[in-house]
């Protein structure tokens, strides 16, 4: 898994891995919107896309009628969390790399009172540098579940739990703001996602469109 990773640079929204051809696609920004900081942390989160992220992660969830989205934001939790215990200097590029991204308003919050955006949108923006995020004890439980996933089963179980209770809470779909790039989006078929073209600040309908395979960041 640390070999035979395929570097592209394309004028685009956001970073993505392809899991199957191996290929690591980055972002071509004007040069004052792209700072080393954030350059470095979309290397490093889909390199942990590159490590962590099964090949067949995508198919089981499409199997088990697993929102893609749901999925997306929570293994983007586990697999950087292996990212900064690996790679010890990951943790201040990450936490850079985020600041710089919530300045560019890379997430579309700025004008959104984030505490009003659903569960799994604020458990997105929060884990990726937003510290003024509330839960309630009750969904503090999910959160520190999101926390603690290890394998990506972990992590297809507790997004389907998840889009199962915030149907139940809220009684309708959910639909989701799906951060601008940073959610990392992993594509198992190298075409190019719905939803990691909107990145990390678009709007991503969950009911269900195939992003089959692209992890987006």
């Amino acid at each position: 898994a640390e070999e035979d990773v395929f570097v592209i640079h394309k004028q685009m929204e956001t970073a993505y891995f392809d899991v199957k051809k191996r290929e690591l696609g980055l972002p071509i920004w004007k040069d004052e919107e792209m700072t080393k900081d954030i350059y470095d942390l979309m290397v490093g989160h889909e390199i942990g896309h590159a490590l962590w992220t099964p090949l067949d992660m995508l198919e089981k969830a499409a199997n088990r009628k697993i929102n893609h989205s749901f999925v997306n934001i929570i293994e983007d939790v586990r697999i950087e969390r292996f990212v900064k215990n690996k790679y010890p200097g990951a943790l201040a590029v990450f936490n850079r790399g985020y600041g710089d991204l919530i300045k560019k308003d890379f997430f579309g919050t700025k004008d959104k009172d984030v505490n009003s955006l659903s569960l799994i949108d604020r458990i997105n923006v929060f884990f990726k540098g937003n510290s003024t995020i509330t839960f309630s004890d009750e969904e503090k439980v999910w959160v520190d579940r999101a926390a603690k996933t290890k394998t990506p089963d972990d992590v297809l179980d507790l997004a389907e739990e998840l889009y199962a209770w915030m149907e139940d809470e809220d009684g309708e779909d959910q639909r989701i703001v799906g951060p601008n790039g940073e959610s990392g989006e992993f594509d198992e078929s190298g075409e190019s996602g719905e939803s990691g073209e909107s990145g990390e600040s678009g709007e991503s309908d969950n009911s269900d469109k195939s992003n089959e395979g692209k992890n987006d960041d």
